[in-house]
Formats: structure tokens, sequence, C-alpha cells
């Protein structure tokens, strides 16, 4: 005898057809996720892929403004303590329920020597519980901006960790595999399902998601597919194969747009794309022709500076998506001034002065590390530098490599010249600074590739760590981009420009940080 619910069951499907079909969303970009480990890999698209299944205490909505995330609220005790009160109700993935050991757990093991967070997280002291559902975060001075940096700060299950073997992040800067870089235990909108690193990321709704009152899912399968081939991706995109492209190909934009069944999102991304220097070395390790480390003079890094076309490159490579810059921060940052948009002009000329000046008039030969699959049109704009080097003298062999193997090479500091971009989630130009300025020393600096360093600069990074004052803040970061400024630390490019390309009926809402939520995601009714 069938029970009376299955014949239920079975007569609805005959009248309409049978279960509802899942609805999948696929998402694409050049370069897949390089790891799982929610503190292993500081990199954009990483975080990214993350935040769709990992929370942080504090999170930003789709305008950039902080909001509760898995904490409720958060407040100043004194200068050097701030309470957080904790959401109830939060369980993991695995069914395990958030607590306040967990966040504990989460910040420590984020300043753990393998962690890429450290910076992050390197003004906490202490983490005290009080209860389940708070914890007072001791720093070990005044820290202005720590609900900005806590939105890095994805929060992990403890006992996860424990049970797996994952009670330090995965040290990827070594190359270590473990649990944690291809498995995830998060309290996100999604859960990860299947993993395979270079070809796909699925994940499934969880139904268990605490926010799903604000957030109903509008999508029951999200799937990332990293596709290298700028064409093999937007193909995918006019078959229908893939519902989103979020690095579309500048030269494809206007077809898409003519296709009535995809559309185009614009905006300007805060990320700024610039060329950096080995600064520290006596001897040029990855060129030759000169006796000495040419980057070591200022005028040789001037010259390079303005031998580069950036309005051509935003002319010819970038389509007007771009807009050249004179610094590294962009408009939307705090600590961002006008005075610091102004370029030193493009004058191959005047830069070959400068060459000889500095007794390099001969030349050199230099490697060029770039990506090929990580900033719109790297490998293009790497590409357009060479012969522009060569009319000063400077013998470019480019050497362009996914993000995944040229990030490491690059955080191990195997380089002499090097293009990179760089974005500040905090909205705050200490992020840049205290990742790209600050002396490496193990904790600052870890993306400071050439190894710049300046005492003065340090001590300025120290002050404005701790000051309070919003005004006298801005002023000890205005005095950090002239210093560095007038030095030519780095080259300033442009900012890169944003377009995400999609079916038509997809509502996403493109967002100026160039992460986007899927679970703000809902098809077009």
């Amino acid at each position: 005898m069938v029970p009376t619910a299955a014949v239920a069951l079975a007569s609805a499907m005959l009248l309409f057809g049978g279960p509802a079909e899942a609805r999948r969303l696929t998402w694409s970009t050049s370069a897949d996720l390089i790891t799982l480990d929610p503190h292993a890999a500081s990199v954009g698209i990483n975080n990214t892929g993350l935040s769709q299944f990992y929370e942080p205490l504090i999170t930003r909505d789709q305008e950039l403004k902080l909001v509760p995330a898995l904490a409720v609220s958060w407040k100043n005790l004194d200068e050097k303590t701030w309470e957080f009160q904790l959401r109830k109700g939060v369980t993991f993935h695995d069914g395990a329920a958030f607590t306040a050991e967990d966040v504990a757990f989460s910040i420590m093991r984020a300043k753990a020597p393998t962690s890429d967070y450290k910076v992050a997280v390197n003004a906490i002291s202490e983490v005290k519980i009080v209860d389940d559902y708070t914890v007072h975060i001791i720093t070990s001075e005044p820290a202005p901006t720590l609900p900005d940096w806590l939105t890095l700060i994805f929060i992990v299950d403890k006992g996860w960790a424990e049970a797996h073997g994952v009670l330090v992040p995965q040290d990827f800067k070594g190359g270590e595999e473990n649990f944690a870089a291809r498995n995830e235990n998060g309290t996100g909108p999604y859960r990860v399902t299947l993993r395979t690193p270079g070809v796909t990321t699925e994940m499934v709704a969880f139904d268990g998601y605490w926010d799903r009152a604000n957030f109903p899912v509008g999508y029951d399968e999200l799937v990332h597919r990293p596709i290298g081939s700028a064409a093999t991706r937007i193909a995918g995109l006019l078959s229908g194969d893939v519902d989103v492209v979020l690095d579309p190909p500048l030269q494809d934009l206007g077809r898409i747009e003519a296709d009535p069944a995809l559309k185009v999102e614009y905006d300007h991304e805060i990320r700024s794309i610039f060329f950096g220097f080995d600064v520290s070395s006596p001897k040029l390790r990855f060129g030759s022709g000169a006796d000495t480390n040419p980057f070591l003079d200022e005028r040789v890094r001037k010259a390079v500076y303005m031998a580069i076309n950036s309005e051509g490159i935003q002319r010819q490579i970038m389509r007007g998506l771009s807009t050249p810059i004179g610094s590294l921060f962009s408009p939307r940052l705090n600590g961002h001034r006008a005075e610091f948009d102004e370029r030193l002009p493009f004058d191959p000329e005047a830069a070959r002065k400068l060459m000889e000046e500095a007794g390099f008039g001969k030349g050199f030969k230099v490697r060029l590390d770039c990506t090929n699959d990580r900033y719109v049109n790297d490998e293009a704009i790497c590409q357009a530098v060479v012969p522009m080097l060569a009319r000063i003298g400077i013998e470019v062999e480019l050497n362009l490599r996914p993000a995944t193997t040229a990030f490491p090479a690059m955080l191990k500091r195997e380089t002499s010249f090097f293009m990179l971009g760089f974005d500040a989630p905090t909205l705050d130009a200490e992020y840049i600074f205290r990742f790209a300025l600050h002396s490496p020393d193990g904790t600052l600096g870890t993306w400071n590739f050439g190894a710049y360093s300046d005492p003065k600069v340090d001590a300025l990074m120290a002050q404005i760590a701790v000051e309070m004052d919003p005004d006298k803040r801005r002023e000890q970061m205005a005095e950090v981009i002239r210093i560095t400024r007038d030095a030519v630390v780095y080259v300033p490019l442009h900012l890169q420009g944003m377009a995400w390309a999609m079916k038509a009926d997809v509502n996403l809402g493109i967002r100026a940080d160039n992460k986007p939520q899927f679970k703000y995601a809902q098809p077009v009714q």
C-alpha cells in the first residue's frame, strides 16, 4: 500500500511536471580561487569566492557601508577594548553552533606565522570570552580602524579545525596543502559541495543560513568556473553556459551589449594598477648589463615612470575603461587627496636624460614579472610597456604567469621588476601602507615585493595605526603618500575600470570593490 503522502506527491508531480528544477548560477573569471583556507592568502579573487561561504563579524553592504554580520553590535569600552555582541542561532555548515570560542580562535589563527592576514589583526593582543555571545577584543594600542580590518577575518569553527588538523593556516607561500585548502565549514549562504582546483568550485544554498529572511538566496546552486581563455569565457556567456563573467575582455563589451539576452554593468573599481622595483638588492638579480641594481637610483625609477604612456594604454588597451593616476590611492579611500592624482609627464626624451645622469645611458636588461589572468588586460599592458622602455634603453624580458604561480614567487621576493594591483577593502589608505609600503618584518609589508624600507615612513605608519583623531590621522597619511610618491617607490598606472557581463535575467548589482555577493543575486521575473 502506498502511503497517502506519497500519493499526494505523485499527483502533484503529474499535475505540475515534477519537482522544480534547481536554479543554478555559473560565474566565471580568468583566475581560480587559489585556496579555500580563509586565512592563507589575501588575494581579491580568493576573498570574493570565500565570502560566499565564510563570513566575518562585520561586513559591507552593496554601497560598501559597514553592517553587522556574525556580530550584531560593537563599541569601545575604552581606547584599547572593543566589545562585540555576537549573533545567536547561527550554525556552521556541519551543524555546529557558532559561539564566542570560534571568534577568539579565528582571530588568533589569523595571527599565526603562516597567515596572510596578520596585518589585519596585528594590533590585537587578546580576545577575552565574556560569555557564549560576547567577546572583548583587546588591542596593544588604540585601533581606530579595527572594525574595518575585521571585515577581512572570516570566522572558522574551532571544533572543525581541531578535528582536521588545521589549527593554523595553510602555508601557501611554502606550497603546503592542508584540509582547509580544499574544504570549508563556514556560516555563509552557500556551502561547497565540490572543489576541483583550476576547474570548478560548486556550491549549494545552505538551508540553515541564519539570514534567510533578508536573503532568500535566488539561486539554489552557485558554480565558479575559472576559464583562462578570454574567448572561451565569452563563448560560454554567449551560449548560455555561463551566467556572469566578472572580467570580460574590453573588446567584447560592444558585442555583449548588442545581444538582447545579455547586459553589461559598469563602475570604477578602487583597485590601482602599478609597477614596482626591487629597491633593496645591491645587484640586479633578474637581469643583466649593469654592475649594480639600477632601481636603487631614484632617477632610473623616475625614467621608467616618464617612459610609460598611461594615456596611450588607457585609449588603446583599456578602451577608455581606466583612469590614469598619480598615486596608488583611489578617490574613494580615506586619506586620498586630489593633489596626488597628478602624474609625472609622459616624456621619453627626459627619461633618457635621467638614465644617462644615473650612469645607465647604455641601458640594461631586466625581467618584468606579470600575471596574465589577474587584472583587466594585464598581459596586454605588460606587452605594451616593453617597447616603451626599449626607447630609453631598458630591454625587458616578459615573464607572464597565472596568478597562482606568479604570486607565490613574488611573495618570496623573486623579482626585480613587477606589475601589481591593489585595492583596499578597509576603504582606508592605511591598508595599502601596511601591505605594500611598510618595511617587511614578517607581519607588515608582506606584499612589499621590492623590500622598500624607510624608517621615517614606518614611524609615521605606527602613528597612523593608533591615531584616534581623524584629521590628524589624515595629515599623517598624506605625509606617507608624499614621501613615497616623491621617491617613486612605485610607478602608478591607472585605476582599473570595471565591467560585469551577465545574462539580462540576472539581477546582481555591481560593487565598487569588484567582489560580488551572490546572496544578493536574484533571477529577473
